[in-house]
């Protein structure tokens, strides 16, 4: 389940020369960019304006592209912190020219174009932070996986050792995951009720990350909480490539540029190898086979006209776990195995007042799991196709709209026990065979207008119709912003979410076929102060649910259920790596929920009001990276969270002619498990040699103070006892090395 918990995302890839046949004739445009002063800017934006042809400049502040875009055009250069550098120029074809581009110092305002490092973001989205690779990689306790950096943020807590997205009191399957449009159905690998051991997506193949834990527009779809947005990588400008060998895993991939500006691929691939690292660390005894897996990812991108582009993104994850446990009413090995197939074509086009995508995507699954009287082997297939259009009317006025299908066929068979909490092999069970379509059609509009010189808005409504339900939602969505002065804004936002129940509730053995969709309010206010290095956000809000489902002793499952969740979020960030000599950000979050929730007395269910079972009163994240010396960098992270509500067990029963009990739940969430603290570190040297290329050596320490902390309680067979289970991954090392071709492994 750890097989990547250190794990920076290492690549590996031999460099395969590669003639760059069939080129278009086109024009070529190198430059230097400096600042006031001459010196050199990196990471500086230089794109040709209305088409995608560009790239970013070196550390040296160099830059060269090709482009097919020939006659009068504009060349842009911007980066945060600067003022925006505009150059006429007239291109004929074969021409070659160099640029000489001098940026000044200035402020920019939020709603302007940010580039940081190889992520991209419009800023559409104010309440949403932008995540770069970097930050992934360089998070220590996030094994390089974008869903355990996400948990660093505020509103957003883990409530295991796991990747899972809990956000303001929510469960896991409150946040959707989406990437270039297309729904990601099983976004993580080892998936369990919590969500699962890490994200499908590994952080080097995504370009820009968008991540808003409530109050987000119409356009990313319907969530009861939260919503996690990802871009793959665009063509790839130059041929880079790296090699790294981990103790629990290797990994490869190469970006190739097969045709200059039109055409180019991207490969990655990744096999975990676990059974060292658990020896190491002293925790393989707890595995019969220990956390194994794969995945490899291709990604094709062809650029048939200068604003104009499609991309083919596949990705295939496979893993199997088998892990002792010992339940009440049973003891014995957990057995899974899972594989994820995802495929998805993107078209994109700018023409000269619209941006136009739209994208057709087919995510497959298939596990298999047996533990007791648990023996079922789900399956599903999504088919998604979505369209977004979005143009500036004019200087005040901004339309998007955009419609999606999206048909999923799911097959249930095997058998699960009746009562949860039941494993006996001889307990009683569910047989299913299951295996039934569902269908749901969305759309949505948005117009963002400016009322006033520094008031701004956004206005928006979506419908979505499932005909599982056989209901059609409308939710409208509005937002205000004022800002103060270029780095400072005030902000509300409302809107109305629904989410429709998992399509295996409504079967027709254990569900309920006459479920209707779950809603909730949002309300937020907030305000932020940013600069290029520094930021300051504070938030407030209110989430009011509805018709949540809930257990029910005569129709299994019904919509039974509301609540509220009241918080503030609090986050500050400084710097930036490799940027700064010290960087780092601090994130809290104070969060009070109630929700009506279900009391399993086992020969009935009443219902009681309680905190959220996700509901973390106090969460507190402190991450700080430093630069030692100049090549050698280490980091930690702090984290401190007040424990999460449970349910004790106040009694049980024994059906006549069985070994096993039952238990009896005592009051809902009337109890909280010990605080959870814990010190993550990492520690790493940066080798450049060549030219732009790099080797990096890393070592990591999870739980430096090799803390227990608390994961459940467990009980003896007639629940008579109580016991406190502890975390399995006490203090525990990782260590490795990458070596990187062509780009210092810095960027994408």
């Amino acid at each position: 389940m750890l097989s990547k918990r250190f794990i920076t995302p290492i690549v590996f890839f031999f460099f395969i020369p590669i003639a760059a046949f069939g080129q278009k004739k086109g024009s070529v445009i190198a430059g230097v960019v400096q600042d006031e002063n001459g010196s050199p800017l990196g990471m500086v934006n230089v794109q040709i304006v209305g088409t995608a042809d560009g790239d970013a400049t070196d550390s040296k502040g160099k830059f060269i592209f090709k482009t097919g875009k020939l006659g009068e055009n504009v060349v842009r250069a911007s980066l945060i912190g600067y003022e925006q550098k505009n150059l006429k120029l007239v291109l004929s074809e074969e021409d070659s020219l160099f640029l000489k581009i001098e940026m000044n110092e200035s402020s920019v305002k939020l709603s302007d174009v940010v580039i940081a490092g190889s992520a991209f973001t419009t800023g559409d989205e104010p309440k949403a932070l932008t995540l770069r690779s970097l930050d992934v990689y360089t998070t220590p306790g996030a094994a390089a996986d974008i869903f355990r950096a996400i948990q660093t943020f505020p509103g957003v807590v883990a409530v295991d050792e796991g990747s899972g997205l809990f956000v303001r009191g929510g469960d896991v399957g409150e946040t959707t995951i989406l990437l270039d449009q297309a729904t990601v159905v099983h976004p993580y690998k080892f998936e369990s009720p919590t969500g699962g051991y890490f994200g499908t997506i590994p952080p080097f193949l995504v370009g820009g990350t968008l991540f808003s834990s409530g109050g987000f527009s119409a356009r990313y779809g319907n969530a009861l909480s939260g919503v996690l947005a990802m871009e793959s990588l665009n063509m790839p400008s130059k041929l880079t490539s790296s090699v790294g060998i981990g103790l629990a895993a290797g990994s490869l991939a190469a970006s190739i540029p097969i045709i200059s500006n039109t055409l180019g691929i991207r490969i990655s691939g990744n096999k975990s190898f676990t059974d060292a690292m658990f020896r190491m660390n002293g925790s393989l005894n707890r595995f019969t086979t220990p956390p194994d897996g794969m995945d490899g990812n291709l990604s094709v991108i062809w650029k048939y006209s200068p604003t104009a582009q499609i991309k083919f993104f596949n990705f295939i994850n496979t893993d199997r776990i088998g892990v002792r446990v010992d339940e009440p009413s049973f003891a014995g090995v957990y057995e899974s195995q899972e594989t994820n197939w995802f495929h998805n074509l993107q078209w994109s086009e700018a023409t000269e007042q619209w941006l136009l995508k739209g994208s057709l995507s087919i995510n497959r699954f298939i596990t298999e799991q047996d533990l007791g009287s648990l023996h079922l082997k789900p399956s599903d297939i999504t088919y998604k196709a979505r369209f977004d259009a979005e143009a500036n009317l004019d200087d005040d006025h901004r339309l998007s709209f955009g419609a999606e299908s999206e048909k999923m066929i799911n097959r249930y068979e095997g058998t699960v026990p009746q009562n949860q909490f039941v494993l006996d092999p001889h307990g009683s069970v569910y047989v299913l065979d299951e295996n039934y379509a569902s269908t749901r059609v969305g759309m949505f509009s948005e117009m963002e207008l400016t009322l006033a010189r520094k008031l701004m808005a956004s206005i928006g409504v979506r419908s979505d119709y499932y005909d599982l339900s056989k209901e059609c939602v409308v939710d409208p969505r509005i937002s205000l912003r004022y800002n103060i002065s270029n780095e400072m804004h005030i902000q509300t936002s409302w809107g109305l979410y629904h989410q429709f129940a998992q399509p295996y509730l409504y079967n027709r053995v254990n569900g309920n076929p006459h479920l209707y969709a779950q809603s909730a309010q949002h309300l937020t206010a907030g305000t932020e102060y940013s600069t290029e290095l520094f930021m300051c956000r504070i938030e407030v809000y209110s989430k009011t649910y509805s018709h949540l489902v809930l257990e029910s002793s005569s129709s299994n499952y019904a919509n039974l259920g509301d609540g509220v969740a009241n918080g503030l979020d609090f986050f500050l960030k400084y710097g930036g790596f490799l940027r700064t000599p010290v960087s780092g950000w601090i994130s809290y979050s104070y969060l009070h929920s109630c929700r009506l929730q279900a009391r399993d007395l086992v020969k009935n269910i009443i219902y009681e009001e309680a905190p959220s079972s996700f509901d973390i009163t106090h969460n507190l994240t402190v991450v700080g990276k430093i630069q030692l010396i100049q090549f050698l960098s280490c980091g930690l992270t702090f984290h401190y969270a007040t424990g999460i509500p449970v349910t004790p067990i106040v009694g049980a029963i024994q059906p006549a002619g069985t070994a096993y009990f039952e238990p009896i739940q005592g009051l809902v969430n009337s109890e909280r498990m010990p605080d959870f603290i814990r010190l993550d570190a990492n520690l790493g040297y940066f080798l450049p040699f060549g030219d732009l290329n790099s080797m990096t050596f890393y070592f990591a320490i999870s739980n430096l103070l090799d803390r227990a902390n608390p994961v459940g309680y467990n009980y003896s067979a007639d629940y008579s006892r109580r016991y406190l289970m502890t975390t399995d991954y006490r203090r525990s090392v990782y260590f490795g090395v990458v070596i990187s071709f062509g780009s210092y492994g810095l960027d994408n």
